[in-house]
């Protein structure tokens, strides 16, 4: 709960500075190649000399493209953040202002660890390599990939794809903020997304805010994220509207592991964050462990959890959502949860204060990208269904204004469940552009009292139906489960609404139509 109430205080805006400095980095550069705008940007080779040439306050703005840690095949090579420095990518390269830069159609500049032959086995070990950080170190905007640390797994080894964030020892620290990019298609032995090393008193405990990870492989655990605090670390990472998706280990936690055995702490906080789809061996989505390096356990590894769905990871052998180890706990409160097939120990802690356990409705859970193939665009297939029952099911405690595709994070009475807040203005998007094979009938309409729903499957189909109101504020909903080849009829009480023009949308699992519905005297 302290970790959650200081979730303000670190929540910061990073703005143009007036007397600050812009380096501009282009692909191939332009001009005078010294990046002071875009007609003299820095070539994608010098990527990373603008970053260590700025100082406190200054930013570095990326345009489309790819970038390589290096133009040579030295697999060692990585990219890094600077304290007080902002690293800005996706721009078109015209831009004079940051709140020009346009994301809703997917992010552009890509940091690869793709040197060498194609195909992942001569790659860069981390595509960014971060040490003696705090959170004024902010990255912003950028796809990174292909990364490869398949080394044999050591204190600094094997740790680590896209990020390497490396607190060990003493008092190091590596707390940077990560917000705005997706991190993807990166392998190691552990952490192949993100690694967290806060090992032997070090702190590694970076905010990750509107981000998603995924298609991540770990060799042996942490597909996704991997946090280490064993030894008297602390790796606890906040997580903000982010994505945890298709993730997977070999061995332990396809989505995230969580170390602090050791008089260690890996204790994430995550609010509004989904973990879909990952798998592993055990711990399909979340490992949680407080067991020494030896024998017995101590420490903390109690991931706090609000707003969150769970939902669709899977497991060959024990806990398809979570996996607890040496009494260590998972602690959900106004989440969706699948507990099916979660066994003792690995069951849910805490007060459990607003849980639910029902099918979220998403969009698509199979296609979490949507069909555009981009990530944080409108048509991102982890969006909520306007049936689903994590609409107004949150609590505001902690949560952003925006959600991950910067909507507003309260659209009615309640924050939603899940990195994506219900949308109505994508809803009568839809309705105003539906094309479907659906054969339904509404009558009477208009009404004054209810409307009879009358419809026709071809096939068997899951059927949802919703009443809404025309800014789609869900007023009624029913789930009638799955329906086989055949016709139907469902009444719609009416009574109790005031007169006007609603939406009726009704949806299969393949389909959706929307229609008016007039309620009068």
């Amino acid at each position: 709960m302290k970790q959650l109430i200081l979730i303000g205080l670190v929540l910061f805006s990073f703005k143009s500075q007036t007397n600050a400095a812009i380096r501009y980095v282009t692909p191939n550069g332009a001009g005078a190649l010294n990046g002071t705008s875009w007609a003299n940007a820095y070539p994608g080779t010098s990527l990373q000399l603008a970053i260590d040439a700025s100082g406190a306050g200054d930013e570095v703005w990326v345009a489309l493209g790819t970038y390589y840690p290096t133009s040579g095949t030295d697999r060692t090579s990585s990219f890094s953040m600077k304290n007080n420095v902002a690293i800005y990518g996706s721009f078109a390269g015209t831009e004079t202002l940051l709140s020009q830069r346009v994301l809703t159609s997917g992010l552009t500049s890509i940091l690869s660890g793709e040197i060498g032959v194609v195909g992942i086995s001569d790659n860069c070990y981390h595509v960014l390599s971060n040490s003696g950080l705090d959170n004024t170190a902010l990255i912003d905007g950028f796809i990174i990939r292909d990364a490869n640390d398949d080394r044999p797994a050591g204190l600094d080894v094997g740790l680590g794809g896209g990020f390497y964030n490396d607190g060990s020892g003493g008092s190091g620290t590596c707390n940077p903020t990560i917000r705005n990019c997706v991190i993807r298609n990166n392998q190691a032995v552990f952490g192949a997304g993100i690694f967290n090393n806060g090992y032997d008193s070090g702190n590694a405990s970076p905010q990750i805010i509107n981000c998603v990870i995924t298609d991540n492989f770990a060799t042996t655990g942490g597909g996704g994220i991997d946090n280490f605090g064993l030894l008297n670390g602390n790796a606890s990472p906040t997580l903000l509207n982010c994505v945890v998706y298709n993730n997977s280990a070999a061995q332990r936690a396809g989505g995230m592991y969580c170390w602090g055995g050791n008089n260690g702490s890996a204790s994430p906080v995550m609010v509004n964050t989904c973990f879909v789809n990952n798998n592993a061996v055990d711990g399909g989505g979340v490992v949680a462990d407080r067991l020494n390096s030896s024998a017995g356990s101590s420490g903390n590894s109690s991931p706090e959890l609000r707003n969150c769905i769970f939902w669709g990871n899977t497991a060959s052998g024990v806990g398809p959502q979570f996996f607890l180890l040496g009494g260590a706990s998972f602690n959900p409160t106004y989440s969706n949860i699948d507990l099916t097939n979660q066994t003792a120990p690995h069951i849910l802690s805490g007060t459990g204060t607003g849980n639910i356990q029902l099918s979220p409705l998403f969009r698509n859970i199979l296609s979490g990208v949507g069909p555009d193939g981009e990530w944080m665009t409108a048509d991102d297939g982890l969006q909520l269904q306007s049936s689903s029952p994590c609409i107004d099911a949150g609590d505001a405690f902690g949560t952003t204004a925006m959600d991950i595709l910067s909507e507003n994070r309260i659209q009615y009475s309640a924050v939603d469940m899940g990195a994506y807040e219900f949308d109505s203005t994508s809803l009568l998007a839809v309705f105003e552009n539906t094309q479907s094979t659906l054969d339904l009938l509404l009558s009477p309409n208009p009404s004054n009292s209810s409307v009879k729903l009358i419809y026709e499957l071809q096939e068997t189909r899951q059927v949802y139906v919703a009443l809404l109101d025309l800014n789609g504020k869900l007023l009624w909903s029913t789930d009638q489960g799955k329906q086989i080849k055949g016709e139907y009829q469902l009444q719609v009480d009416l009574s109790s609404f005031q007169n006007g023009i609603y939406l009726l949308n009704f949806e299969t699992s393949d389909q959706r139509l929307i229609q008016r519905v007039v309620k009068t005297d």
